[in-house]
This record gives structure tokens, C-alpha cells and sequence, in this order.
């Protein structure tokens, strides 16, 4: 269960840049590059498909080529964490069973089983080697599949091991091809190494991540026994355990160093915490539980809550097409225009990938109805329904076209969401403080400021300028929201009571907030996505959750439906989701008298964050090529970023894109040649940007892989 958390910890840096969500792809405690989705790791039981499934020499799992959920009314905790309908691979010798996500083929071969991708890009392999050092099973692995293969790791991580695992080691590789991806993953147990290798294109393995990692979480070692709390109820929350709470906030939040925190536990129908730590922002005024904060990709759910009271008014099902309310709505499929429904477009099944650069270079310009139309041009990584594929701009069509369909056909499209969003879930639930609307909130007397890190400046959190933070109204229904840790509790409470507000008033049937419940697509192999949550387990226990990134905030929201048990940590520190995870993490090990891990997992992420940084730092050189640089100095332009300008100063180079602005410094290759200019500062920290081409064609390349965008210079 923790080999997908190894994977996205020694991935290079495919692309960096801050993520606006959570993925936290996302529940308990790691990392998520935006929400998200990072991505995280939920502790718990495997919840992969039947280990004593077998295939034949070549097995592809059954493929999906439409998405049509059940719309009927059922009872969510019956409703397993992915909806994948796989086939399970089950090695012969019984000792782990491995599930095979949709569309792949699991090839058995002598000492191991390679799985591979529909394009036959990727390959995986799983083994088992009889060794208690897992370095030197991963070693050996590689010679088994590959004789030829001489590979030294490029770097070698161990991570604290948990769920019974004694060692956990991940190794990656650079064989010279920035276009090929490498690495090897290990799990000992009982004096036995369980190794998985994945070797493939960088662009294949970025557009087919999610089902990596239902290969990667799903390997189960059928030896192994995990704790079972499905049936357990939690202890109640004491001042016992908030003190135990209280201390590991502290240490883990001065760990962290992060600015200021707030933390509110909900349990039955109740409030039974709620507490500010640390500053919200440069005059050190303390973060309190009224305290306003932008909640991220967290708000989703508020959006698919929205349009759950549409369905409960007949207004729209859930499988109304998008052009029937909105006859313009288009992909670049035209068939797959006409299918795309209002689940489809929150349930990141479709295939259409995060492309995120374009909210942020486009900030100034984009209006909802600009969201809407950029859908049109918009390529699917994967087939419809194959894989999890999230997109912001996907969720905010779907709130605003769920808007239209509340409101009739308004003028603007922000508008009408803010006010069916007001209406139907805000003021019946009482979320007082929870807008939409910047100037509300630098009216109000107690709001936090977001902090970002920079290359600039060792790492360390700074406040960014609020202004940075709109950017994101264009995705409004995706995660522009400000709230509170008291008005999120609220929320809580009103998801935990399947649709019934603290005061007792009907925001939603259970009916239709199950429906938002239930696992569309697999993330991983104990996670799904549902319509606007995530849908995992702790240790048996359904888990439903979201995080949020935004440029300077991190939240993360997560309950425990049966047991009754939630809690909210909002953050005013972009990319915190070691340590907002980690908590939720605590918590649950508290109340249900569980083995100590949340922190070793919590501190090994914030090493490996740390390590990233002074990696990439050992590589940034203040010496700039003035001459070789000269002829990039321009005005530059890509369809779908825009216009940016590269500027020589003083002998500094520096890029502005309008929006925002920051300084390029040199990045250099491990051996120490020129490997392109590196954002020092955010919105876009560690963005790396190649100058290609000489001076009668240069251009700019941003991204790598799947994700690249080339900007021409203009005449």
C-alpha cells in the first residue's frame, strides 16, 4: 500500500509548478503537487479485487468504453473504494496478487509478470526475490527482465516503513534520455524483497499515471495482514486526545515551518474542536477558527453538492448532457460532445488532462465563459472512462453549466454560479463566511495572506501578494472559495448527515449526496473519485476527502462516514499537505488505538521536499551567459499561454508574462552543462524554460513529456 507513495516521491520533477488542488489524487500523509493531487497515499487495507483471481499468459481487464454509473439510490458504505472492474493478476507461488487496471494485459513470464500499457508504450514488472536488502533485490530484478540492463541508481530513497512492511525502498535512473522514465520500487517483509520496475516514455507515463498507481498501491503482499476497523468505532474526542493533537500540530507544524494553521474536529453532530496556530500574516495577528482562507480544490464538492440539489428539483439528472442546457459545450471529440454529461464533466473520467499553465499565463484575460469554450480545443490523454485524468477547467463547465441550468440562460456565467451556489448550499447550511468574492474578504477584519516558497530566498514560506490568488476566479466552481474552519465544520456536519445542516434544514437528499459518493474512477487501487471526492479507506473505514492548493493555501477535508468522525485543516502555506494529511493521519490513529506512523510518514515527505529543493539549488548557477542569451531577448507568443516577454537587465535575465513576472537564473544538467533558465519565484517556482533554436528561429520551450508548450518569437 505504500508503493505508490514511493513512486511519486522519487519521480523527477516532470514538471514543477504549483498545483491548484490537492490530488491531494490525495488522502493521507505525503506530498500533491496541486490539487492536489498529489499525490498521497490513504493508510489502510489493500482494497484491490479478489487476490484468488487468476489470468491466463495474457489477460487484458475488461475495458470501459462509456461511463454510465448507477443512478439509483444506495447505501454508500456499501460502496467499494474503486469501480474498476479488473482483472486481478495472482502469482503462482501465492505469494502477491497485483490488479490490472483497464485496458492493460498482464503477460506471466519465467520468475516475473510484466504488465503493459494499451499502446505496449509501458512496462511494468512485478518480482519477488528471496533477499532482505531491498537495494540489492532491485539490482538483481533489473537483470532478471533485462540481462543487458547496467544502470547505477541515480538516487536511492528509503522511507519509514508501515502497514507491517519492515523496509521500503524506491531507486530511479538516468540512462541520458530526459524522454524515458526509470524506476525501481521494493518491499521487504520476512526476509523477502517484493520489487516492482517501471520502465517507459516520460509522455506515456504521465498520461497513464493514475493507472501506474493502481499497479503500484494495488501490490499486495498476500502474506501480509492489516488491521481491519470496518466494523470499530472511534474513541470519543477528549481533551486527552486534542492535547495529544495539539502537541503533534506543533512539532510537526515548526517542522514544517509554516506560517499559521487551523484545525477543527467534527464528531456525531457536533464541533468537539476547533483551534488556530501560528500567524495569518506578516503582523503576526493569530489564525483563529474564523479565520478566512482559500480552501482550493476542497470546494469542489461544494460545486457537486450544488448540483446535486439541481437533480433533487428535477431541474437536471445527472446524466443530462452538457449540450442539453448548453448548446455550445464542446470537446474537440465532436461525438464525445454530444455524450459528455453533467456527471461526466466532475467526475475526472473523461480523459481530458489538468492543464493548469493556461489558468495561470491567462489569468488577466479569462472570463467562465472563455473556461467553458477553451473545453473545444482540448485533447483526451486516455479514452473516455480509462483512466483518472483530473481538470480543473472540466469541473468549472460543470459548475457553470449547472448554474445555467438553475438560473436559466444568464448573461454571465460567474455570477449565476456564485448565486446558485449562495442559495441552494451556502445560506441553507449557514456558511456565513464562506464567498467567493475577494473584496468581501479584504472588507472583513480577520483573513490570512498566502505564502508560497522561492528558489530566491533557501525555501523558506513568503507572503505573495493576494492579488496572485485570482487567478483562479476564472475556475470558480473548482476551487476559488474562501471559507472557515468553523464554516467548513458546518459543511461536515451536513455531509456527515447526509444532506441535513446543523439547524436541521434539508440541503440535499441522501439520495443524491450518495451519488456524489460513489467511485466513478479509479486514482489508485484504494482510491476513486467520485463526483467532487475522493473515495478510499482508513483501515477499512470508507474515507471520503478532498484537498486544496491554491498559489498560498493548503486545505484538506476529510470523514469518516460510518464512524462518524471528520476534520478540517486549512493552511495558509501553498503545498502543506504533508502536514494537513499527516493530522487528519494522527487523529485517526488516536481514536482508534492504532500503531504511531503518521509522523515518520509526515517527516520522511517534508526530507524528501527538502532534498528535492537542495538538489535542484546545488544545480542553479548565478552566472548567466549574457552573449549566448542576447538573441532570446524578446517578445514571445504560444496559442495557448499567450504573449510573453524575455528581458535582459543589468546582466540579469528575467520573464513577464504579464500576470506575473520573476527572474530566470541558470539550471545546469547533472554534468554541468546549460540545461535551461529556471523561475526562481512564484506563481511558477522551478518552472524550468529551454531556449532552443538559434537567433534567426528561437524559441522557448516550456514542459516536457506529454505536457510542452513552445513559444515562437514574434516578428
Amino acid at each position: 500500500m505504500y508503493v505508490r507513495q514511493m513512486f511519486s516521491a522519487l519521480a523527477p520533477l516532470l514538471l514543477v509548478m504549483p498545483m491548484l488542488s490537492a490530488c491531494s489524487e490525495t488522502p493521507t500523509p505525503t506530498t500533491d503537487p496541486t490539487e492536489s493531487g498529489s499525490t498521497s497515499n490513504t493508510p489502510g487495507p489493500d482494497d484491490s479485487p479478489d487476490a484468488t483471481a487468476t489470468v491466463s499468459p495474457t489477460v487484458s481487464a475488461n475495458p470501459s468504453a462509456t461511463i454510465e454509473p448507477d443512478t439509483t439510490e444506495t447505501d454508500s458504505t456499501d460502496q467499494s473504494s474503486t469501480t474498476e472492474d479488473s482483472q486481478t493478476y495472482s502469482d503462482p507461488d501465492g505469494k502477491f496478487a497485483v490488479p490490472i487496471p483497464t485496458n492493460w494485459q498482464a503477460t506471466p513470464d519465467d520468475g516475473f509478470v510484466l504488465f503493459t500499457d494499451p499502446d505496449e508504450q509501458i512496462k511494468v514488472y512485478a518480482l519477488v526475490i528471496e533477499s532482505d536488502d531491498p537495494v540489492a533485490a532491485i539490482a538483481d530484478a533489473w537483470k532478471r527482465v533485462d540481462p543487458s540492463f547496467v544502470l547505477e541508481p541515480k538516487e536511492t530513497q528509503e522511507l519509514p516503513p508501515g502497514g507491517g512492511v519492515e523496509k521500503l525502498v524506491a531507486t530511479n535512473y538516468d540512462d541520458g534520455n530526459q524522454e524515458r522514465f526509470l524506476a525501481g520500487l521494493a518491499q521487504m517483509y520476512q526476509g523477502t524483497s517484493y520489487v516492482l520496475l517501471v520502465d517507459g516514455p516520460l509522455a506515456d507515463i504521465q498520461r497513464r499515471s493514475s493507472q501506474i498507481a493502481i499497479i503500484q498501491s494495488g501490490f499486495d503482499i498476500l502474506a501480509l495482514e492489516e488491521a481491519d476497523l470496518s466494523a470499530a468505532q472511534p474513541l470519543p474526542v477528549t481533551p486527552q486526545i486534542t492535547a495529544q493533537i495539539e502537541e503533534y500540530i506543533n512539532d510537526v507544524m515548526a517542522a514544517y515551518k509554516i506560517p499559521g494553521a487551523v484545525v477543527a474536529i467534527v464528531q456525531g453532530d457536533e464541533v468537539v474542536y476547533s483551534k488556530g496556530f501560528g500567524v495569518r500574516n506578516d503582523q503576526g495577528d493569530p489564525m483563529t477558527p474564523e479565520t478566512r482562507m482559500m480552501i482550493g480544490s476542497t470546494g469542489k464538492s461544494l460545486t457537486t453538492l450544488m448540483m446535486a440539489t439541481l437533480v433533487d428539483d428535477g431541474t437536471i439528472t445527472w446524466d443530462t448532457p452538457a449540450q442539453q442546457i448548453l448548446p455550445s459545450f464542446a470537446v474537440k471529440d465532436p461525438e464525445l460532445s454530444q455524450q459528455i454529461t453533467m456527471r461526466n464533466l466532475v467526475c475526472a473520467c473523461t480523459g481530458v488532462p489538468r492543464r493548469d499553465f493556461e489558468l495561470i499565463f491567462n489569468a488577466q484575460q479569462l472570463t467562465a465563459e472563455d473556461i467553458v469554450a477553451s473545453l473545444s480545443d482540448f485533447e483526451f490523454f486516455t479514452e473516455f472512462g480509462e483512466a483518472f485524468q483530473y481538470s480543473n477547467q472540466m469541473v468549472g463547465a460543470g459548475g457553470y453549466i449547472a448554474a445555467i441550468a438553475a438560473n436559466g440562460q444568464p448573461d454571465d456565467f460567474y455570477t449565476a454560479y456564485t448565486q446558485a451556489l449562495q442559495a441552494r448550499v451556502l445560506d441553507p447550511i449557514g456558511m456565513t463566511d464562506t464567498t467567493l468574492s475577494f473584496a468581501e474578504v479584504q472588507a472583513s477584519d480577520n483573513y490570512a495572506l498566502p505564502h508560497s516558497t522561492s528558489l530566491a530566498v533557501d525555501n523558506v514560506y513568503q507572503t505573495i501578494p493576494l492579488s496572485m490568488e485570482q487567478i483562479l476566479t476564472p475556475i470558480a466552481p473548482a476551487g476559488a472559495h474562501w471559507s472557515t474552519a468553523l464554516d467548513m465544520s458546518k459543511y461536515m456536519i451536513t455531509q456527515i448527515n447526509q444532506g441535513i445542516a446543523p439547524d436541521g434544514a434539508q440541503v440535499a437528499s441522501a439520495k443524491n449526496m450518495n451519488v456524489t459518493w460513489q467511485p466513478q474512477v479509479p486514482v489508485d487501487a484504494e482510491t476513486s473519485y467520485g463526483l467532487g471526492w475522493f473515495v478510499s479507506s482508513y483501515k477499512g473505514q470508507q474515507l471520503i476527502e478532498h484537498g486544496g492548493n491554491t498559489l498560498g493555501f493548503t486545505s484538506s477535508f476529510g470523514f469518516l462516514p460510518n464512524a462518524k468522525l471528520g476534520i478540517i485543516v486549512l493552511t495558509n502555506g501553498q503545498g502543506a499537505n504533508g502536514f494537513s494529511e499527516s493530522v487528519r493521519a494522527r487523529l485517526f490513529e488516536l481514536v482508534f488505538e492504532q500503531l504511531p506512523e503518521a509522523e515518520a510518514q509526515a517527516m520522511s515527505a517534508l526530507q524528501l521536499g527538502q532534498e528535492q529543493f537542495e538538489q535542484i539549488a546545488r544545480l542553479i548557477s548565478d552566472t548567466l551567459d549574457v552573449e549566448a542569451i542576447s538573441p532570446f531577448v524578446g517578445q514571445y507568443a504560444n496559442d495557448a499561454l499567450g504573449e510573453i516577454s524575455i528581458v535582459l537587465e543589468n546582466d540579469r535575465l528575467f520573464f513577464d508574462a504579464g500576470e506575473f513576472q520573476s527572474e530566470l537564473k541558470t539550471k545546469l544538467d547533472d554534468a554541468g552543462a546549460i540545461e535551461g533558465y529556471i523561475m526562481v519565484e512564484p506563481p511558477l517556482t522551478g518552472a524550468l524554460f529551454k531556449f532552443q533554436g538559434d537567433a534567426a528561429a528561437p524559441t522557448i520551450v516550456l514542459g516536457k513529456g506529454a505536457d510542452v508548450y513552445t513559444f515562437t518569437k514574434s516578428e
